[in-house]
């Protein structure tokens, strides 16, 4: 194996254990019963790191909860904020929003 292969495999494996820590449905369903009891009509699942968690297993696994509990959820695009004195990068990727 190539040291490049093993990059991409360390960086899947991070990625999959943030999804996983994330997308747990136990912290999902208690932050959403948190924002409902304030009056909110949906959740934004923050992501700390600007990844696209969108096609990882917990995410799916998570979509199949929400449909199971009757939610609805959409991934729009999330924008970064740019710097100024920095060029720019990759602006965006997708955020899971939780909608009842």
């Amino acid at each position: 194996m190539k040291r490049s292969d093993g990059n991409v495999l360390m960086a899947m494996n991070h990625r999959a254990q943030y999804a996983k820590k994330l997308f747990n449905p136990a912290t999902i369903a208690t932050a959403i019963d948190a924002v409902a009891a304030e009056g909110h009509r949906q959740y934004r699942v923050v992501q700390e790191i600007p990844f696209d968690l969108s096609g990882t297993a917990a995410a799916r696994a998570l979509e199949m909860w929400l449909d199971q509990e009757k939610f609805s959820y959409t991934w729009p695009p999330r924008f970064l904020e740019q710097d100024a004195f920095r060029p720019s990068i990759a602006t965006e990727h997708p955020e899971l929003v939780v909608l009842w």
